[in-house]
């Protein structure tokens, strides 16, 4: 928190260097929301059919800065709270996994090759700050690329598996049905997400303008030592929204 306000302190004094230097530096305020996944970058083989799909709603509102030191070159930061997640139902075969709450008779955990349905649900609430170039070409658009570094607020990573059976610990160990079990994994969650941002702003007017980025992790979503899913996970996803320019 006392980063956080220090952050919006140093925010507002920039505002009021704008009101005496408007021709550098400009502030804006943005809302919009996010659509993606959590995805590994190449689908294992494990999973073998995604039966749904539910972006979910997941807001971002965003206060930020521009600072041109050319006419079409520049510099942009902001301030950015979002969330990323989803819900995806799965048909998986020896997908490895633990069920942590309980399996069908009862167990606390159990870690092995599960074949069935998967459903889970991811909604990740973060903080991010973002650095970008940017580049000026007329009135109308503006360009942006480069990083982003988000420190994790809230995690919310569950699911749970039916209509299949576990072979436990190893792909041909003993069997056992699964009717019903659940897991939870947010406490795997890591607390920074780092990567990549490339954007786009188109502008309606002096003031009011809409914006694309297209942000992709670099960091895997879960902690190093997690090893209840076999495949490093990244949150790759596109925000869009609406914003306004203060001179």
């Amino acid at each position: 928190m006392k980063r956080l306000h220090l952050l919006l302190l140093l925010l507002a004094i920039a505002f009021e260097t704008t009101a005496q230097n408007g021709k550098k530096i400009s502030f804006n305020a943005r809302a919009g929301f996010s659509v993606g996944a959590v995805t590994p970058v190449r689908m294992p083989e494990s999973i073998r059919k995604i039966e749904s799909y539910d972006p979910g709603l997941l807001p971002s509102l965003e206060v930020g800065l521009d600072y041109r030191f050319t006419e079409k070159l520049g510099v942009a930061t902001a301030l950015r709270f979002e969330q990323k997640g989803m819900t995806t139902d799965a048909r998986v075969k020896a997908y490895y996994t633990t069920f942590n709450e309980a399996g069908s008779e009862g167990n606390q955990s159990v870690t092995g090759y599960f074949t069935g349905r998967v459903t889970t649900k991811i909604k990740n609430s973060y903080l991010t700050l973002p650095l970008h170039l940017t580049y000026h070409p007329d009135n109308d658009f503006s360009f942006k690329a480069g990083g982003f570094l988000s420190v994790l607020l809230d995690a919310r990573f569950s699911g749970h598996a039916r209509d299949g059976y576990i072979r436990h610990e190893t792909p041909i160990g003993e069997r056992e049905n699964i009717d019903a079990a659940s897991y939870d994994f947010a406490y795997n969650v890591r607390r920074f997400n780092a990567g990549v941002e490339i954007g786009a702003d188109y502008h309606f007017s002096r003031h009011v303008f809409a914006s694309a980025n297209l942000n992709y992790a670099l960091s895997p979503l879960m902690d190093p030592e997690f090893h209840s899913i076999a495949f490093g996970m990244h949150n790759i996803y596109l925000n869009l929204g609406i914003g306004y320019r203060f001179h």
